[in-house]
């Protein structure tokens, strides 16, 4: 994996807490350690079962238990990696060792940093961030926000972290479900709109593997066109559409199946849905 450290320095001699060492728990572990950023010294981790928690120690070499207060003792970053139902809980039991000297980070869907803060006590400095699976191959995105105690020494030690896989933005909070929405759950989305046109290539005569491969390569292209140039989508749109072409016939088809509004709206449902995890 290719990570990125040019903010590594921020958390250097940090002994830091991932609880909940599930998916994204683990591969912020495996990062923070695959970069030299933090010395497996200073990472601990928790899991709910004590076979998982060896398997991780093994693994990883890193202290994992199924403490969280444990864990969190002594920690100057917690990042709480479990689900939104579950963070009240868990902030609760790690509280005792918390203090406006421990930034706290979340991942959890839906849950405000207000009523994180709300758990953890005064002063404590709170961040919410979203990433997404692609962090698992360091090309994810991460949105991050402040909650009401934290300062920009808590950002950067927030995007330290998450520019380890990928790239990171802060955001408003107000906008972090709607990122969630397309950022974490975008990805999902496009494996469809790969297959879909991978399928095409194989109704058309191509074998699926490379069907698969060129389908891939153009979405990865056009997205590097877009974060590369800076020019709008329908611009970048119009330069494959010559008049008369083959490209405009292909356009009419999407049109008519509607799929720009099928994609507003499947946008528009997670977004609404990221809003109510947290309260389900």
């Amino acid at each position: 994996m290719s990570v990125s450290t040019e903010n590594s320095g921020q958390l250097r001699g940090k002994t830091i807490a991932v609880l909940g060492a599930g998916k994204m728990g683990s591969l912020i572990l495996r990062s923070l350690i695959d970069s030299g950023a933090v010395d497996r010294n200073h990472l601990r981790g928790t899991v709910k079962h004590n076979e998982h928690a060896r398997e991780l120690r093994e693994s990883l070499q890193v202290n994992i238990g199924t403490s969280n207060l444990d864990a969190a003792r002594d920690a100057e970053v917690v990042i709480l990696c479990v689900k939104p139902s579950g963070v009240s809980k868990v902030a609760e039991s790690i509280r005792p060792v918390l203090s406006e000297k421990v930034l706290v980070i979340s991942i959890a869907t839906g849950v405000t940093t207000e009523s994180i803060e709300a758990v953890v006590g005064p002063g404590v400095p709170v961040i919410r961030a979203m990433p997404n699976t692609p962090c698992r191959i360091a090309r994810g995105m991460t949105a991050l926000c402040a909650g009401a105690c934290s300062q920009q020494s808590h950002i950067a030690i927030a995007e330290a972290i998450f520019s380890l896989m990928g790239k990171t933005a802060e955001v408003d909070e107000v906008h972090m479900d709607a990122v969630t929405g397309l950022s974490a759950s975008g990805p999902a989305f496009i494996y469809i709109v790969l297959e879909a046109l991978a399928e095409g290539g194989v109704r058309v005569g191509l074998p699926r593997d490379i069907a698969t491969n060129f389908a891939a390569n153009a979405a990865l292209g056009a997205a590097s066109m877009v974060l590369s140039t800076g020019e709008h989508p329908a611009v970048l749109k119009d330069e494959v559409t010559t008049p008369a072409g083959c490209t405009i016939d292909g356009i009419m088809e999407l049109e008519e199946g509607n799929i720009r509004a099928t994609l507003i709206r499947a946008i528009t449902t997670t977004t609404r849905k990221a809003g109510q995890l947290a309260r389900s």
